[in-house]
Protein backbone atom coordinates (compact mmCIF):
# COMPACT_ATOMS: atom_id res chain seq x y z
CA UNK A 1 0.00 0.00 0.00
CA UNK A 2 1.44 3.53 -0.67
CA UNK A 3 0.75 6.52 1.62
CA UNK A 4 0.00 8.79 -1.21
CA UNK A 5 -3.42 7.03 -1.95
CA UNK A 6 -4.83 8.18 1.45
CA UNK A 7 -6.30 10.48 -0.08
CA UNK A 8 -9.74 10.76 1.82
CA UNK A 9 -10.75 12.25 5.18
CA UNK A 10 -12.83 10.04 7.06
CA UNK A 11 -14.23 9.92 10.71
CA UNK A 12 -14.68 6.99 12.12
CA UNK A 13 -17.04 6.17 15.45
CA UNK A 14 -18.42 3.93 17.83
CA UNK A 15 -21.98 3.54 18.78
CA UNK A 16 -22.78 4.50 22.52
CA UNK A 17 -25.46 4.58 24.67
CA UNK A 18 -26.31 7.57 26.49
CA UNK A 19 -29.55 7.94 28.78
CA UNK A 20 -32.52 10.99 27.53
CA UNK A 21 -33.94 13.11 30.12
CA UNK A 22 -36.30 10.72 30.67
CA UNK A 23 -33.68 7.90 31.53
CA UNK A 24 -34.22 6.18 28.29
CA UNK A 25 -31.52 4.80 26.56
CA UNK A 26 -30.77 6.18 23.24
CA UNK A 27 -27.82 5.48 20.73
CA UNK A 28 -25.55 7.71 19.54
CA UNK A 29 -22.30 8.09 17.55
CA UNK A 30 -19.12 9.05 19.08
CA UNK A 31 -15.87 10.18 17.35
CA UNK A 32 -12.77 7.74 18.12
CA UNK A 33 -10.52 9.53 15.21
CA UNK A 34 -10.65 11.27 12.32
CA UNK A 35 -8.01 10.19 9.56
CA UNK A 36 -6.87 10.14 5.74
CA UNK A 37 -7.77 6.73 4.23
CA UNK A 38 -7.82 5.19 1.22
CA UNK A 39 -11.79 4.44 -0.37
CA UNK A 40 -12.24 1.51 -2.74
CA UNK A 41 -15.66 0.22 -4.07
CA UNK A 42 -14.75 -3.27 -4.81
CA UNK A 43 -18.13 -4.30 -5.90
CA UNK A 44 -22.18 -4.22 -5.56
CA UNK A 45 -25.55 -6.07 -5.41
CA UNK A 46 -28.96 -5.80 -5.91
CA UNK A 47 -31.60 -7.65 -4.12
CA UNK A 48 -35.55 -7.86 -4.43
CA UNK A 49 -36.83 -7.87 -0.98
CA UNK A 50 -40.95 -7.55 -1.14
CA UNK A 51 -41.29 -6.00 -4.03
CA UNK A 52 -38.51 -3.34 -3.13
CA UNK A 53 -35.06 -3.58 -4.49
CA UNK A 54 -32.33 -3.48 -1.80
CA UNK A 55 -28.68 -2.20 -3.05
CA UNK A 56 -25.74 -2.10 -1.39
CA UNK A 57 -22.24 -1.50 -2.31
CA UNK A 58 -18.98 -3.44 -0.62
CA UNK A 59 -16.37 -1.07 0.14
CA UNK A 60 -12.57 -1.41 1.65
CA UNK A 61 -11.29 1.41 3.61
CA UNK A 62 -7.59 1.49 4.46
CA UNK A 63 -6.37 3.74 6.90
CA UNK A 64 -2.77 4.43 8.92
CA UNK A 65 -2.10 2.00 11.71
CA UNK A 66 -3.10 3.23 15.29
CA UNK A 67 -3.46 1.89 18.65
CA UNK A 68 -7.15 3.21 18.89
CA UNK A 69 -8.27 1.61 15.95
CA UNK A 70 -6.70 -1.65 15.94
CA UNK A 71 -9.62 -4.06 14.52
CA UNK A 72 -12.24 -3.82 16.56
CA UNK A 73 -14.10 -6.53 18.71
CA UNK A 74 -17.72 -5.69 18.30
CA UNK A 75 -17.29 -4.42 14.55
CA UNK A 76 -21.01 -4.07 14.44
CA UNK A 77 -20.67 -0.92 17.04
CA UNK A 78 -18.32 1.06 14.44
CA UNK A 79 -18.89 3.22 11.43
CA UNK A 80 -17.02 5.42 9.03
CA UNK A 81 -18.73 8.90 7.74
CA UNK A 82 -17.03 9.99 4.56
CA UNK A 83 -17.86 13.47 2.93
CA UNK A 84 -18.02 12.97 -0.39
CA UNK A 85 -18.96 15.54 -3.58
CA UNK A 86 -22.52 13.51 -3.59
CA UNK A 87 -23.18 14.05 0.24
CA UNK A 88 -22.09 12.12 3.38
CA UNK A 89 -21.75 8.30 3.27
CA UNK A 90 -22.40 6.19 5.85
CA UNK A 91 -20.03 2.89 6.00
CA UNK A 92 -21.17 0.30 8.13
CA UNK A 93 -18.17 -1.74 8.91
CA UNK A 94 -18.20 -5.62 9.07
CA UNK A 95 -14.88 -6.52 9.81
CA UNK A 96 -11.31 -5.00 9.43
CA UNK A 97 -7.63 -6.37 9.37
CA UNK A 98 -4.01 -5.61 10.05
CA UNK A 99 -2.70 -5.51 6.17
CA UNK A 100 0.39 -7.92 6.28
CA UNK A 101 0.40 -8.08 10.17
CA UNK A 102 3.01 -5.50 9.98
CA UNK A 103 1.25 -2.38 11.82
CA UNK A 104 1.48 -0.47 9.13
CA UNK A 105 -2.18 -0.08 7.70
CA UNK A 106 -5.81 -1.43 8.82
CA UNK A 107 -8.27 -2.41 6.22
CA UNK A 108 -11.55 -2.30 6.95
CA UNK A 109 -14.16 -3.92 5.01
CA UNK A 110 -17.76 -1.72 4.88
CA UNK A 111 -20.86 -2.11 3.37
CA UNK A 112 -21.97 1.33 2.08
CA UNK A 113 -25.21 2.63 3.62
CA UNK A 114 -27.59 4.75 2.66
CA UNK A 115 -26.60 8.62 2.54
CA UNK A 116 -28.86 9.84 5.31
CA UNK A 117 -28.45 7.58 8.84
CA UNK A 118 -28.62 8.74 12.43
Amino acid sequence: MNIGRLDKRVTIQSRTTVKDVYGQPLDTWSDIATVWASIEYIGGREKLRSGVVDASLDVTVAVRYYEQLTPPKDSDGWRIVYVAREGTRYLSILGSRDLQEERRFIVFDCKDGSEVQS
